[in-house]
């Protein structure tokens, strides 16, 4: 007899489990998921910003030494902060973010930045200048993504924590299937 049965209390049993690891999910999970993936994104940017800004130095200290690819990381790193005076933005993320620079600079090798032949040593200021400033604009427009990302973020906390906790309805009766 139908009355008699379990299934109804396993039924709800199932389904309260599943409602409350949905609402479990969207309360705690969803969060924490969003945030760690906010955190490589911030992360992320902000590693790109450090190798433009590398780009830049390399740039910067190859001039200096007028076109010599003889150029370490370190001279470069050296002169990040004279290329960033100019730009108030690019210095205060060189100097909150001076260790996450140095942590770039694996990526970043300066035979791979430089020209292989400069054909012109005449021109050489104009043609670095060029390369140094490409490289702070694209620094600095990473820096206006990054920014955005930190405005968009509270947006999508609030709409995953405004989530409705999903209803589960039985869609079936299994004594039916029986018959």
């Amino acid at each position: 007899m139908i009355s008699d049965c379990g299934c109804i209390e396993r039924f709800r049993s199932m389904l309260e489990d599943r409602r409350r690891n949905a609402g479990r999910m969207l309360e705690v999970d969803l969060p924490r998921r969003l945030e760690a993936f906010a955190e490589a994104m911030r992360l992320g940017a902000i590693q790109l910003v450090a190798r433009q800004l590398l780009r830049a130095g390399v740039y910067r200290s190859s001039l200096d030494l007028n076109g010599s690819r003889d150029v370490s990381i370190e001279d470069a790193i050296k002169t990040l902060n004279r290329i960033a005076a100019l730009r108030p933005r690019l210095l205060e993320f060189l100097q909150r973010h001076l260790t996450i620079v140095y942590e770039q600079a694996v990526y970043v090798n300066p035979e791979e930045v430089l020209p292989k032949k400069i054909k012109s040593h005449e021109h050489l200021s104009e043609v670095f200048g060029g390369h140094i400033d490409r490289a702070l604009d694209v620094a600095e427009k990473m820096l206006d993504q990054l920014e955005t990302l930190e405005k968009r973020l509270p947006l999508w906390k609030s709409y995953v924590r405004g989530a409705d906790v999903p209803r589960v309805d039985p869609i079936m009766d299994y004594h039916d299937s029986l018959r």
